[in-house]
């Protein structure tokens, strides 16, 4: 019998079954808006995938033809930012421009087709506004130089972001139209960031880690097309370069205007804006000089985040201190010269000091600005030669002008005394009318309210001679508080800071109600009242603590609105005033309040110290009086909040604590209550002074 073949060892592969091979899946980088709803498998087909075809339905994708997700971002970011950047040069258009200019592109928004969408209509408005109307522009604004190395006014272009965000190498340049800006090309904004942004590192030159604001505008928009905006808002911007030499990069100079504007000249108007920049793009002397707009640059500097070192006094490595010392060096050659321009100087001047910690330093520009206001007759009623109206210039402008210094120096000066607690320096109302009759009503209005102040800040800094058994000490009270009340019943509805919550409107707000506070606080710090007197102290005490309810109310409004990165920093003597009251009130009950948030004076001052967590960031002045602050808090066992913690340590170490005692020299009484005992040991400076010999576990202020 023949013996079968032995089986041959087969391969290992072929002892396996045999697998049918599947196709290839396909990679959908992105599936359609519709297939994403249903979680259906979506093939990526274009323009109707096949399961929208199948089931009838639109079909709709948000990633491009093999777009990643990664640079979809990238061009919804572009998108965002051009948007942002449109609406930005509408709104200061119809803020800035003259109001027949703002009518026509008001016409053409309402003129919209329902047909174009929203975003395409804001970008064919703002094209109006950069391109359309620069025919116009071009001969309103003549430029005054010409030559070699001037360019002609040409459209702007700027660098979209995703360009600059992919591109490896240098871009093509795009230029501004503008004379003194530079083309700007891959490395301008970043040569740009490198000068003057302030990166705040976990320990940069012994300060610990602050918080850094942010906002969806400032990650979006990038400083280049930020400042081309202001220049197209107001060309007149483009000519800023020409009154200083601290730099010449024109771009900055005109945000760094434009956002004083916005955060100083909106509350306190030191001059006619619009006077001043006829003069600054015309090269006329009469309303506009170098002094005048190296002050306004040293002071805008601490409301741009461009700027390095902004809260830090002095710092060799900021711009502001550069136009700090070119300010200072103009000043002194204008020693002996009486203009309006050094009035309005001087005033900012001061503002600068005081923000660096230094308003006794500052206080010889406000004397000196007083002084010359005086010389000019702003205040006097009888004509002087300083009363002619030069042959260039219109009646009306050169009156106008006059009026609006000589009622922001009053202003001015009144506010000052009353906030820092010195003396009125001017003690009679200006002898010219309240300008502006049929426009700007908070400036008018401001007017009147300091014309009450006037009458009141006597009452106000008469902790001495107050006496309460005296009847006519407390109708004076009574009077002063009446038409304070009366005026703000008055004000127009476009003020009220609940139906038009700007900035400048709640901080107007609480300043009101800080003035209240002030009239009364001396019948209530008095050491012993007597018994007669101790109804009307009961009485005092109520109003005081319902305008500190209302300071509280207003604060937590400006925090829901705005929060606390881009503030007009005089706002922080509202929170001061409301946080040092509060603890007060807190203080003086007889049962502890529960420390929740839920408790309106516990959480009022928890938002103050918040805010002021952000404002010390960029307002020197701010750190010292967070730190007098939380010392209070924690002398009273009032629990602070853990996110202060970080700011808290900065403001206790001991490099910081040397440092304030050598850079403060300020006579500012942040914890009113102190002045009845002890007013010149009670000065920010006298109580930072002894910073240097305690910690704050000692609990001492």
């Amino acid at each position: 019998m023949d013996q079968e073949p032995a089986p041959q060892p087969q391969p290992q592969s072929q002892s396996r079954p045999t697998l049918t091979s599947k196709p290839k899946r396909t990679v959908t980088l992105g599936a359609c808006v519709a297939c994403r709803k249903r979680k259906s498998k979506c093939d990526g087909n274009r323009p109707v995938c096949t399961c929208c075809a199948q089931k009838d339905t639109e079909c709709v994708y948000e990633l491009g033809p093999n777009e990643k997700p990664s640079q979809a971002m990238k061009r919804k970011n572009e998108e965002m930012q051009g948007e942002l950047s449109n609406l930005r040069q509408l709104y200061d258009f119809l803020r800035l421009r003259p109001e027949e200019e703002a009518i026509e592109v008001l016409k053409r928004m309402r003129s919209t087709s329902p047909d174009v969408p929203p975003s395409q209509r804001i970008q064919e408005l703002a094209d109006f506004v950069r391109h359309g109307n620069s025919l116009i522009q071009q001969r309103l604004h003549t430029p005054p130089r010409s030559g070699p190395g001037h360019e002609p006014f040409r459209p702007v272009t700027l660098p979209p972001l995703r360009q600059a965000l992919d591109s490896s190498g240098t871009m093509e340049s795009y230029n501004l139209p503008y004379l003194g800006i530079h083309s700007m090309g891959y490395d301008g904004p970043a040569t740009q960031r490198r000068r003057y942004i302030q990166d705040l590192p976990a320990r940069t030159d012994g300060q610990s880690s602050l918080p850094r604001p942010t906002s969806i505008e400032a990650i979006l928009q990038t400083p280049s097309s930020a400042a081309a905006d202001d220049l197209v808002a107001d060309p007149r911007l483009g000519y800023i370069g020409n009154w200083t030499c601290v730099t010449d990069d024109t771009g900055f100079l005109a945000h760094l205007f434009t956002i004083w504007t916005e955060r100083e000249h909106v509350y306190y108007h030191f001059f006619d804006r619009e006077a001043f920049l006829a003069d600054l793009s015309c090269g006329r002397g009469d309303f506009c000089s170098e002094l005048l707009v190296n002050v306004v640059l040293l002071s805008a500097c601490f409301h741009s985040s461009l700027v390095k070192d902004r809260n830090k006094p002095f710092s060799e490595t900021s711009i502001q201190t550069s136009f700090y010392h070119e300010a200072r060096r103009l000043w002194d050659l204008e020693k002996d010269r009486d203009s309006l321009t050094k009035v309005q100087a001087g005033m900012i001047f001061y503002l600068a000091m005081a923000k660096y910690g230094r308003d006794r330093d500052g206080q010889r520009f406000l004397l000196e600005a007083c002084m010359t206001a005086q010389n000019l007759g702003l205040f006097h009623y009888e004509p002087t030669h300083n009363c002619i109206t030069p042959s260039h210039v219109s009646v009306d402008r050169w009156k106008r002008a006059r009026a609006v210094t000589a009622w922001a120096v009053h202003n001015f000066q009144l506010s000052m005394s009353i906030t820092y607690s010195f003396p009125v320096i001017i003690k009679n109302l200006p002898s010219l009318p309240i300008p502006y009759q049929d426009t700007d009503s908070l400036f008018r209005s401001e007017c009147e309210l300091h014309t009450i102040l006037l009458d009141c800040v006597g009452i106000m800094q008469d902790y001495e001679h107050t006496v309460l058994q005296d009847a006519h000490s407390i109708d004076r009270i009574e009077g002063c508080y009446s038409r304070l009340r009366s005026w703000w019943r008055s004000r127009p509805d476009s003020l009220d800071p609940d139906k038009h919550p700007s900035q400048v409107h709640l901080l107007c707000a609480m300043q009101y109600n800080v003035n209240i506070v002030k009239l009364f606080r001396p019948v209530v710090d008095r050491k012993t009242p007597s018994e007669q007197a101790a109804p009307y102290v009961a009485r005092a005490r109520c109003v005081i603590s319902d305008s500190l309810r209302e300071i509280r109310r207003l604060v937590n409004l400006h925090d829901t609105h705005h929060g606390w990165s881009n503030a007009i920093t005089f706002v922080i003597h509202g929170i001061t005033v409301a946080s040092f009251g509060t603890l007060d009130d807190m203080s003086n009950r007889v049962s502890s309040p529960p420390q929740t948030e839920t408790d309106e004076r516990y959480g009022g001052l928890v938002t103050c110290l918040r805010a002021l967590t952000v404002l010390l960031s960029y307002s020197y002045y701010a750190q010292p009086i967070f730190r007098l602050l939380t010392q209070k808090c924690k002398t009273l066992g009032v629990k602070l909040p853990a996110e202060v913690q970080g700011a808290l340590d900065y403001c206790t170490s001991e490099e910081w604590t040397k440092k304030a005692a050598e850079l403060v020299s300020s006579q500012f009484i942040a914890d009113t209550r102190s002045v009845s005992n002890d007013c010149e040991s009670s000065t920010m400076d006298a109580v930072i002074s002894r910073w240097e010999h305690f910690t704050l576990d000692d609990g001492q202020t």
